[in-house]
Parts: structure tokens; C-alpha cells; sequence
């Protein structure tokens, strides 16, 4: 517990009872004191351990971190010190520290009253809790990362990474790639690094955290991307790679037999359950471009090393899919969203799984729209879905055309992913264009995006070098 201790005001306070009861015991024993105020104020409750309540000068007593979004103050213990003698009531009721809890959803007046019954102070408690789910900042409109197609961000070593390629929105020749760092994900600069020579270009690569280090796993290397001189191979990747620095790069999955490794792709989703890696999805690639998608759910149990194929059962219903997104959520596997192969046809579906092997689909009762490229994660028992790309039918005379639909828009799903809200309340902002492709690092409750695709004013393809930060209530 945290309670205000304003160490000058509580000195002189009990330095005036002090000369007040001399003054008193030299004329009249008898005489009650006129002095009253509280001293201290406070929540014995472990959920407000953290949190400091001030008595401010206008006699508000709050805190100045908000609690968090949807936080439940209906039934709060107070603790508090008054000065001696005074009597603390809320209405005509007298109140004593600690002794019961109090609904703090709406102010809370406490009256103060001296030992004379004559002078009386009044405060105001307001327990500060966030109106907002998010709140989101521009970090800078242009980051200083190039213009790439390709994007996956990390965290490692104290700072933040990201790595991409495919530069510009031109989709043909001019290829760069590279790593770029920052300390405070704004202003980003190019990173040596020795990973290139070997991995390729790795465009479409999964990204996931285990025991202390940054893992880059799959993506493909397009046939007319020069690296180290050499001419890219167009060949998807199966490897894995291992940093814990960004900078020092090292092949995880080195040595290990055909039957241990999972089949090269693009555009995979992985995620780390409880120490174990899953990874589900992606494309083939062929011809130096992703193919066809896949249905095949990996584990590996050593940090990447190795791979067992689960044989996953997903049920007849489920059609193979890439640019989706694997979480965990409660202990289980959540596979959402994502699309088939060409001509596309976009999911909001979402299947569960608690050992990757058999998948139930959920039946969503309220959805999110349907999407691929979007960023999930999940904090607080919510699970957050945020931008995006997926197609509508436009009709003009008799030809019928599927068009690109960007979103930039955020969902939230409070119960497993069973109903979604379109979020109002701590959205985007307006300022974030529609987008997909984006990067994310979530930490804690710090949620960074970077870069992404999109289209200018005329509606041509556009690649974002921005960087934005919310904040989780």
C-alpha cells in the first residue's frame, strides 16, 4: 500500500497539536482542539499495491496513474490517518481505517471533524481509472528505416530492430535488405550484421522471442535479389536463426535431418506456448514467388533446433492458409484470420487448439471483418486485432472485379475471441493510414507498430517509414 506523506505539512501540523496542547495545559485543561485534516490516504487492496493516492490542494485525493481500463472499484478497502482527535465520517456515518470496504466507482466526500465538533474539513476521493483501452502517439512520420514491402519487427539487447526487404512499391528488380535498430523506436540506423551471406533475403520471415534471444524463422529470397554479389535463388527457407544482440547471428536449426525441420515457406505464423515453439501456415514457394498454402501445424521443444510435424487435424471444413496469425491465449493455440492462395479469399475465422494437434473452430458470434497482414496480440485477457488487408466485389456495368480494402481500424474481443468491437474509445487515430504488412514489438503494456503498406493520395502503392506507440490500460 501507497499512501500521500506530505512530511512538511504533517510536521508543522502535529508541531501546532503539540504548542495548541502546552498553550491549553497552561490556561484550561479542558479546552477540546479545534484542529482536523487527514494525514495520509491510502487502499490496503493488493490490486492498488503499486499505486500512490495524493491529497492534492484542492483537497482531492486521487491517483495520478490511472488503474487500469475496465478496473473494478466497487469494493475498496481505505486506510488512512487523520489528525489526532478528529473524527472521520462519510455522511453521518463514522469511518474507521481498514475496517470495511467502500464502492469508489463515483467520488467518495469524507468529512473530517475536529475534536470540538466545530471546524471540519471535507475531501474528495476519485479513483482514477483509465476511460480509455489504448492511447496512441506519432513516434515520428518518417523513422528513417527504408521504404520496404517486407517488414518484421524485435526487441533485443535494450533496443528495437526491424528487418526487411523488397524496397519501394515496385514489386520487380532494385531489391535491398538490411536490419535497422533504435533505442527508442524513432530514429532507426542500419545494422552490421552477419546474416545475409547465408539467409538470404528472407522476405516473409516469422518472428518470435525464446529463452532470452530473438528468433527469425523461414521467408524466401526472390530470384532477382542480389546479395554479396550472388544472385538470390527465388528458393524458400526453412532455417532458423538466433540473436541476442541483433547483430551476431546464429543458425539455430544447423545440422538437423530432413525429418526435423519444417518444409520451406513464406509468410508462416509461430508462436511461443509455455517454452515451446509452434509454427502453422505460410505459402510454398516457387519460381521465386509464395504458392500454394499450407495446413501442417510444427513444434519444436529446443528453442528451434528441431521440428515435429503434429499431423494437425483441423477438420473438413478448414482451407489452407497463409498471413494469418498464431497466439496464445489462456493456454491454448489461436490460429486467426489470414487467406488462400490466389485468387484470395480472406478469413475471420478462429480455431483453438491446447496441444496444436486438434483444432476446434470457434463459433464467433460477433466477428471482426474478414483480413490477412493485420497484427494480433493479446494483453490484459484481450485479444487485440489491429489493421489489415482483405477485398470487396465492385460492380461497374456487367464485369464484377474484387478490389483491395486496407484497414485501420482496431478490434478487441474480451471473451476468447467469441464477440469482437470495432474499438472508438482509444482507436487509431486518424492520423494512422490504412495499412497491412505492418511490424509490431508488443511489451509489457507498450505496443510499438512500424512501417506497412499502403496507397498515396492517387491511390498508388505505398510503402510507410513511420512509427507509432500506444499505450495498454
Amino acid at each position: 500500500m501507497k499512501v500521500f506523506k506530505n512530511s512538511w505539512s504533517v510536521a508543522l501540523l502535529l508541531l501546532a497539536i503539540v504548542c495548541n496542547g502546552v498553550l491549553s495545559s497552561c490556561s484550561d485543561d479542558d479546552k477540546l482542539s479545534d484542529l482536523t485534516g487527514l494525514l495520509s490516504f491510502g487502499f490496503s487492496d493488493e490490486a492498488l499495491a503499486d499505486y500512490e493516492f495524493v491529497i492534492g490542494d484542492d483537497n482531492v485525493i486521487t491517483n495520478e496513474i490511472a488503474l487500469p481500463y475496465g478496473f473494478d472499484a466497487s469494493a475498496l478497502t481505505p486506510v488512512f490517518s487523520s489528525v489526532p482527535m478528529s473524527t472521520v465520517y462519510i455522511g453521518e456515518t463514522e469511518q474507521l481505517s481498514g475496517s470495511a470496504s467502500i464502492d469508489f466507482s463515483d467520488d467518495v466526500v469524507y468529512k473530517v471533524v475536529a475534536e470540538n465538533g466545530s471546524n471540519q474539513v471535507s475531501y474528495t476521493v476519485r479513483v482514477n481509472v483509465a476511460t480509455d483501452i489504448t492511447a496512441w502517439s506519432n513516434l515520428s512520420p518518417d523513422a528513417k528505416f527504408p521504404d520496404y514491402t517486407s517488414v518484421v519487427a524485435f526487441e533485443a539487447g535494450g533496443k528495437y530492430f526491424i528487418m526487411g526487404g523488397k524496397k519501394g512499391a515496385s514489386g520487380i528488380g532494385g531489391h535491398t535488405y538490411g536490419i535497422f535498430s533504435s533505442t527508442d523506436g524513432s530514429d532507426f540506423s542500419e545494422v552490421n550484421t552477419n546474416i545475409f551471406k547465408e539467409y538470404g533475403m528472407g522476405l516473409g520471415a516469422a518472428t518470435v522471442s525464446h529463452d532470452g534471444k530473438q528468433l527469425l524463422i523461414g521467408g524466401y529470397t526472390p530470384s532477382d535479389y542480389e546479395v554479396w554479389g550472388e544472385t538470390g535463388n527465388g528458393a524458400g527457407i526453412n532455417a532458423v536463426w538466433s540473436t541476442e544482440d541483433g547483430e551476431t547471428w546464429t543458425k539455430v536449426n544447423e545440422g538437423a535431418a530432413a525429418e526435423q525441420t519444417f518444409s520451406a515457406r513464406t509468410n508462416a505464423s509461430v508462436v511461443n506456448m509455455n517454452g515451446d515453439l509452434y509454427l502453422t501456415g505460410g505459402y510454398s514457394v516457387a519460381f521465386g514467388a509464395p504458392q500454394q498454402p499450407m495446413a501442417d501445424v510444427w513444434k519444436s521443444t529446443d528453442g528451434g533446433a528441431t521440428w515435429t510435424n503434429l499431423n494437425a487435424e483441423f477438420g473438413e471444413d478448414f482451407t489452407p492458409r497463409g498471413d494469418g496469425q498464431l497466439i496464445a491465449y489462456n493456454d491454448e493455440l489461436y490460429l486467426i484470420g489470414g487467406r488462400t492462395g490466389f485468387p484470395y479469399t480472406y478469413f475471420n475465422e478462429i480455431y483453438k487448439s491446447a496441444d496444436g494437434v486438434t483444432w476446434t473452430k470457434l463459433n464467433v458470434s460477433v466477428p471482426f471483418t474478414e483480413r490477412a497482414s493485420f497484427s494480433c496480440f493479446v494483453y490484459n485477457s484481450r485479444i487485440f486485432v489491429v489493421a489489415g488487408l482483405s477485398t470487396k466485389e465492385v460492380t461497374e456495368g456487367e464485369n464484377t472485379t474484387n478490389v483491395d480494402v486496407l484497414h485501420n481500424d482496431m478490434w478487441v474481443s474480451e471473451d476468447g475471441g467469441i464477440s469482437w468491437t470495432e474499438m472508438n474509445s482509444g482507436a487509431l487515430p486518424a492520423g494512422f493510414a490504412k495499412r497491412y504488412g505492418q511490424a509490431i514489438i508488443v511489451n509489457d503494456n507498450t505496443v510499438h507498430i512500424f512501417g506497412g503498406n499502403g496507397v498515396d493520395a492517387e491511390d498508388n502503392a505505398k510503402s510507410y517509414t513511420d512509427a507509432w506507440k500506444g499505450v495498454l490500460n
